[in-house]
């Protein structure tokens, strides 16, 4: 398993600002490789009630979330319909939640997480501070955004559904170690 570093290495890019979200891109998957080391398929695909996130679900987001990102922002270029038809069922969950529990073990999800974000950081690569801070017609009519603000955006919605992890897997071993264990209809 991969270490934290607690450090964000400066002058492997042209520009420090690019630096810097490369660290904050390698160190939060770390960080969710970290937390879904050792996860059993069952607890990857055990849902709290029915239509309810799983943990394999919340990863297949990551990850396409991820490739669109890529595709879209630092490619700059649409999804191609193969491409759509891929990440689609990720990207959206909601009515796909069926298809993304798909009964593989965590080593699956680690797989496809860090290939898609060695794609990520490949395409990365590429990308000069022009490209970073140019203007993007997406998310705000009046100011669109940048690539900056997209690769930060990603980041905080990886952060956020490896909470969403967290809490499942807390769920899921109050439910199996607690044979009192109810679920509550909010």
């Amino acid at each position: 398993m991969e270490k934290r570093r607690f450090i964000i290495e400066f002058g492997k890019t042209q520009d420090h600002s690019i630096d810097y979200l490369l660290g904050i891109l390698e160190d939060a998957r770390i960080t969710t490789l970290q937390a879904i080391a050792n996860i059993p398929t069952a607890e990857i695909d055990w849902q709290f009630q029915e239509g309810w996130n799983t943990i394999g679900a919340l990863l297949a987001h990551i990850t396409a979330i991820e490739h669109y990102f890529r595709i879209e922002f630092v490619e700059g270029r649409k999804l191609t319909d193969e491409e759509n038809n891929q990440w689609l069922p990720g990207m959206e969950m909601g009515p796909y939640l069926p298809q993304l529990i798909k009964k593989q073990p965590t080593d699956a999800y680690i797989i496809e997480l860090k290939e898609s974000r060695r794609m990520l950081m490949e395409a990365l690569q590429k990308i000069t501070f022009t490209n970073f801070v140019k203007r993007i017609e997406d998310y705000d009519p009046v100011t669109g955004c940048n690539l900056a603000w997209a690769l930060y955006h990603m980041v905080e919605d990886e952060i956020y559904h490896r909470g969403q992890i967290s809490i499942i897997r807390k769920l899921y071993k109050s439910h199996h170690s607690n044979p009192n264990f109810k679920v509550v209809d909010f």
